[in-house]
This record gives C-alpha cells, sequence and structure tokens, in this order.
C-alpha cells in the first residue's frame, strides 16, 4: 500500500466522518492553512521588493544618478542591503510559522495514526501519508497567498522610495513564485518528517521520544560572551552611503549572528526564570513554570515571533531617529524612506505574530487536551487551563518582549553614529510593542473557550 492511497483511505469523504472531528482538530487545521497563505504571500513580497531595489540599482533613474554621481552606486546598493536587513528581521519569524503550520497537522491525530499501524500500515507508510498530507495543505495555502500577493501587487504603487513612485507591477517579479513554492514545500515535507523522527508510531498509540534537556548553563554564558564581542564589533561597521560593499555583506553577517546569539540568550533566560518560579505559591504557577522550565526551547518556539518584532522595534526606534543633513542629500534620502520601510516591516512582523500566536496556542490545546481531560476529572475547572496557559505563555511573553526591546535598542544604539533625539520615537514604537503584548496575551486567554469546547468533546464536563 503506497503512502498516497493510505492518505487517500485515511480521508473521511462522509457527513459522519466529517462532524467527528473534534473542534481543536478543525481550528488547528483552518489556521494551519492561514498560516501557509500569509507565509507564501510575505515571502513573495519581501523577495519581490529586495529585486524590485536591486533593479533600481543597475537601472537607476534620473534624481538617484545624480545623487549616486559621486557614490560610485553606494546609494542604491545601501537600498539593497536595507531590504536584506528588513527581511533578516522578519524571516526567523515567518520560517519557524511556516515550521509550525506543517506539523499542525499531526495535532491530535494520534489515534488515527495509531489505528493506520493497528491495520497493518508500516511507520514509513504513516510517515509518508503524513507528508504527502502537510505536501496536500501546504499546496492549498500556497495557491491563497499567491493570489493574495498578485492582488496586493498594484496597492504597492502608492508608496514612493527613492522620490520615484513604485511602478504599478515593480513588486511583480514571475520566478519569485515558483521559487516561494520550492522554499515552503521543501520545507514543510522537512518539518514533518523531523517531527515524526521524534515519536514512536505504534499500534498501541503514539508515544513522544524523550525530550531534548534543557539549555545548558554554559550555553549561555558562551551566547553572552558572543554577544558582547559582536555588539562590539558592530560598532566599527556603518550603514552609510560612504561604505563600501563589504561593510554592508559584513553588517548582514553580523546582524545574523547576534540574532541567533540573543534567541539563544533568550531561550537559557526563560528557562532560568522559570526554574526560580519553582518556589512561587500557587499550583497554577507551579505547573505553568514546571512546563515552561522542562520545555524551554518549546516556549521559546511560541512566543519568538514577538521577541523578533520587538527587537526590530527596538532597533528602528534609532533608525527613525535619524536626522535631516542638508549637506548630505543621499542620507536625506535614506532617512526619508526609513519610516517607511520600518512601518512595512513592523506590520508584517505583526501580522506573523497574530497568526503565529493563534496556531501555536490552538495546537496547545489540542496536544494537551488528554492531559488537560485528566486534570478536570480531577477538579480543576476549564478557568484553571486557562490560567495556566496565560502563565504559561503570557509571562515569557512579557519576558522575551523586554529582551527584545532592550536587545533591538542595544543593536540601534551601535549602528547609529550620529547623535539623535531618540526619546520620542522610543516612547512610540514601546507603545505599539505593549498594544501587541496585550493584544496576544489576550489571544491566548481567548482560547479559553476553545478548551472548553475541547472538554465538552473529550469528558463529562455536566458531571
Amino acid at each position: 500500500m503506497s503512502a498516497m492511497t493510505l492518505m487517500t483511505a485515511a480521508q473521511s469523504s462522509t457527513a459522519e466522518g466529517r462532524a467527528q472531528r473534534q473542534t481543536g482538530e478543525r481550528w488547528v487545521r483552518a489556521l494551519s492553512l492561514v498560516a501557509f497563505s500569509v507565509s507564501t504571500w510575505i515571502l513573495c513580497t519581501l523577495a519581490a521588493g529586495t529585486w524590485m531595489f536591486a533593479q533600481r540599482m543597475w537601472h537607476p533613474h534620473e534624481a538617484v544618478r545624480v545623487i549616486d554621481a559621486d557614490l560610485d552606486g553606494l546609494l542604491t546598493l545601501s537600498y539593497v542591503f536595507l531590504a536584506l536587513f528588513a527581511s533578516l528581521l522578519v524571516v526567523p519569524t515567518l520560517l519557524g510559522l511556516l515550521t509550525q503550520a506543517a506539523r499542525a497537522n499531526l495535532g491530535g491525530r494520534e489515534e488515527q495514526l495509531a489505528i493506520l499501524r493497528l491495520i497493518g500500515a508500516t511507520s514509513g507508510q504513516v510517515r509518508g501519508m503524513m507528508i504527502l498530507d502537510a505536501l496536500r495543505q501546504a499546496l492549498v495555502g500556497l495557491g491563497i497567498g499567491t493570489v493574495l500577493y498578485l492582488v496586493s501587487v498594484p496597492a504597492w504603487s502608492l508608496l514612493t522610495f527613492q522620490e520615484k513612485r513604485i511602478g504599478t507591477w515593480e513588486m511583480f517579479t514571475w520566478w519569485i513564485v515558483p521559487v516561494a513554492w520550492l522554499v515552503v514545500l521543501v520545507l514543510a515535507a522537512a518539518s514533518v518528517w523531523l517531527a515524526l523522527r521524534r515519536v514512536a508510531v505504534t499500534p498501541l498509540g503514539v508515544t513522544k521520544k524523550i525530550p531534548p534537556k534543557g539549555q545548558s548553563a554554559i550555553t549561555l554564558v558562551i551566547s553572552l560572551v558572543a554577544a558582547f564581542a559582536l555588539y562590539r564589533y558592530l560598532s566599527t561597521l556603518t550603514i552609510a552611503p560612504g561604505a563600501n560593499a563589504m561593510d554592508f555583506i559584513m553588517l548582514l553577517v553580523v546582524v545574523a549572528g547576534v540574532l541567533m546569539v540573543n534567541a539563544l540568550i533568550a531561550v537559557g533566560v526563560i528557562q532560568l526564570i522559570a526554574r526560580f518560579s519553582y518556589l512561587l505559591p500557587g499550583s497554577a504557577n507551579y505547573v505553568a513554570t514546571r512546563r515552561v522550565g522542562r520545555g524551554a526551547r518549546t516556549t521559546w518556539k511560541r512566543v519568538a515571533a514577538l521577541y523578533f518584532l520587538a527587537f526590530t522595534a527596538g532597533i528602528s526606534s534609532w533608525i527613525s531617529a535619524i536626522p535631516e543633513i542638508d549637506a548630505d542629500p543621499a542620507l536625506n534620502m535614506i532617512t526619508g524612506d526609513i519610516p517607511t520601510g520600518v512601518a512595512l516591516t513592523a506590520v508584517f512582523g505583526a501580522i506573523l505574530l497574530v497568526a503565529s500566536t493563534l496556531l501555536t496556542q490552538a495546537l496547545a490545546v489540542v496536544e494537551q487536551k488528554q492531559l488537560t481531560k485528566s486534570l478536570y476529572f480531577v477538579g480543576a475547572p476549564a478557568k484553571y487551563h486557562t490560567s495556566v496557559a496565560i502563565r504559561e505563555i503570557g509571562v515569557p511573553m512579557v519576558l522575551v518582549t523586554l529582551l527584545g526591546f532592550g536587545m533591538g535598542n542595544l543593536l540601534g544604539f551601535v549602528m547609529v553614529a550620529v547623535p539623535v533625539d531618540v526619546l520620542p520615537q522610543l516612547t512610540l514604537f514601546a507603545a505599539l510593542i505593549a498594544l501587541v503584548l496585550a493584544g496576544c496575551i489576550a489571544a491566548v486567554a481567548a482560547t479559553g473557550e476553545l478548551r472548553e469546547r475541547v472538554l465538552t468533546e473529550t469528558g463529562r464536563l455536566n458531571d
């Protein structure tokens, strides 16, 4: 029996079969489709925007050619690297959302996979079926996301960069679409394959293998030392138009290293604070902190989107505060376009954050439904589980927001070499991030209704 045949047989086509799908699983699959669609749209848009600036670098218009005459083309090159820099801040969240969307198809399907093994399917066939199922879901999302990208292309003509309005179809590049499809499909297949390697699918059920240990203290210390070294080295670089191409390349490499090291620091801090919080009173606090302490990496994946958005806001506070300099028209052109670029980066980050939060919380409800049911039977009401979820996710969200915003401000302080009055921008971005944080915690609290529905379907809610 092939994986394709197994997948077709496992799909219920009757109304009764569809009705037996539980609420949580339906929400997870729907949100997974939304995640694939949003990720495809943003991925294509980011690639198209970067390619647009590359085209303008190779074929500059008159205004840019006049300003760039004494800079050997470095003005237009600056825009390409700024676009890459903005993508670098958004792409980690985007890839995380794609990974979660691909693995979401595994949520709540343990019994189905065990039954397939019981009737004779091999583990390889089950693995192939799940990969094909994820690819099928990804293809639908890719189609919707591509339509969103094509529909949104003409709207970009409302914006102006480099003192020239974006052309109606300047943000459209045909080869970006197949490349995005290939990236998403490969990532979806690889994510499911890696997820299935961490579980054992047997006729008796699906058992998770021993989870990896939390991050060690040595890793945290090394990450702190590496971060200090990277920030010191970054202070010697500049993004001014007078910089050479190697400075721009090194800037991207160092910022990528900063993001990776900061992620390791964030995981270590989350784990450390969670373990210190064990001693705080309250059973809800104990359950939440134990989950976070034992699964700091899992918690990080759930809150990483908020971290990178806060990091973006922190660095944007400094970049958007760069003043105009009459004697330098090239710098004035860049600083005039930076607020627009910052706003677009923040909007993309917020969209990814909302989609990521909704998907990860719905998936957590489905994955923990048996534990939720068991605790309910011994006297823990549905509100108790919501309280645990707010502590388990809400507190790390607050923590990574502070870390991300602080590290972003540190990076902005290092990169901006001129004196700036950053307080107004800092206040504005801090307020925006606080608003997004409140919305995320509200989304976590809103999953209480979904959790109650799951309890209704899996247990005796009225007993």
